[in-house]
């Protein structure tokens, strides 16, 4: 029997790698002989970056840049094995988890270290740039990544400025004379799980500013920004981002990115999905196992077990769900298309799921899983 295990991570406890090696190792102590292979898998946020290195055999690039607050970091970076192909989080660069919550302040903040990694890719000769969004510390809608490129901001005035939440309102007209001369030769991808208008009361500035340190009238400026910038968009480049379901992600990065960059807007399992040929793999096997550390409702929005039974499900094949905490009930798995569901609470009980997930994971695999295969 062929066993396809492809799991997201188990947040906080275990990486996507270390869940496979663990439903591996319980499977294998059955003494049953299945074929087994690990597709540690991501949606395309946090350790998305880890899952691409594994799959694209890829290295890491390490380069000083500037954080949210334009002070010296070192960031990194993937490059697939072939050097065509670079990953880049947001939140390696212009993230929420470089700075202390004192700091929180998408006025100030720049994403504009994110703009410095991916020039490096295009200095590194890359044909295609994936950009995962999730994390950002701002809400500057990639102006600040399009300094680092070349691109120019005026106000009124004439006068350049450099772009952040506080100043997007003054921008009244874009320069991109010296904009990094493979940028357009390059296919740039944002990965937006999100479907929220650019500006608005569902917009970047409304849903996100406020968890990244807006108060309620930081909120209304950011927000008058954005809509500024919508209308730059549109009278100069012929691009209305607010058509643009997702623009709004990462604090208007989306939008951004689709307007400057050229863009594609992509959901984050279709693109991992894509980057390691996954549906080859459902092919090979009889049996996906997948699951992650908490399986509910957000689970079935678009994230990566939703991703994977989906497919599974069209193939016809079995499909099993191994989580940390399960609230998703029975029946409501097998409307999906779920044949069974187990998690490590219910197994051994939350304190020891948590205290040694790994090995909680080993026996369920050995005890539970092997005895329905």
């Amino acid at each position: 029997m062929n066993i396809l295990i492809a799991p997201d991570k188990f947040k906080g406890t275990l990486t996507a790698s270390q869940v496979c090696d663990a439903i591996e190792a319980g499977l294998s102590k059955s003494g049953k002989e299945f074929r087994i292979r690990k597709f540690p898998l991501a949606d395309g946020g946090d350790g998305t970056l880890d899952i691409f290195l594994y799959h694209q055999q890829g290295v890491l690039i390490e380069v000083e840049v500037h954080d949210p607050l334009m002070r010296k970091i070192k960031a990194v970076y993937a490059l697939s094995e072939d050097g065509k192909t670079a990953f880049i989080e947001i939140a390696k660069s212009s993230g929420l988890m470089l700075l202390k919550p004192e700091e929180y302040n998408p006025l100030k903040s720049s994403s504009y270290g994110t703009g410095e990694l991916i020039r490096h890719a295009l200095s590194n000769g890359v044909e295609q740039i994936i950009i995962g969004i999730g994390g950002s510390a701002t809400n500057d809608a990639a102006l600040g990544a399009a300094e680092a490129l070349g691109f120019q901001f005026f106000d009124s005035a004439g006068n350049r400025v450099s772009p952040n939440g506080e100043v997007l309102s003054k921008i009244v007209r874009i320069d991109r004379s010296n904009v990094h001369p493979r940028l357009e030769h390059v296919l740039v991808t944002a990965i937006c799980d999100v479907t929220n208008p650019f500006y608005g009361e569902q917009g970047a500035a409304f849903v996100y500013a406020p968890q990244k340190g807006a108060s309620p009238a930081d909120v209304i400026r950011l927000d008058h920004g954005l809509k500024q910038v919508a209308m730059v968009f549109k009278e100069q480049l012929g691009i209305d981002v607010q058509a643009i379901p997702g623009a709004g992600a990462g604090g208007g990065f989306a939008g951004g990115a689709y307007a400057l960059f050229g863009a594609d807007l992509k959901r984050g399992t279709d693109v991992v999905f894509e980057l390691t040929s996954f549906n080859d793999s459902i092919e090979w096997a009889h049996v996906v196992i997948t699951g992650e550390g908490k399986f509910d409702q957000q689970s079935l929005q678009g994230k990566v077990v939703d991703g994977v039974v989906s497919r599974v499900k069209k193939s016809g094949k079995k499909v099993y769900v191994v989580c940390g905490e399960n609230e998703i009930s029975e029946a409501a798995g097998k409307l999906l298309g779920i044949n069974r569901v187990d998690s490590l609470t219910e197994f051994i009980g939350k304190e020891k799921a948590l205290q040694d997930s790994k090995r909680g994971l080993e026996e369920l695999a050995f005890s539970v899983l092997s005895q329905h295969l």
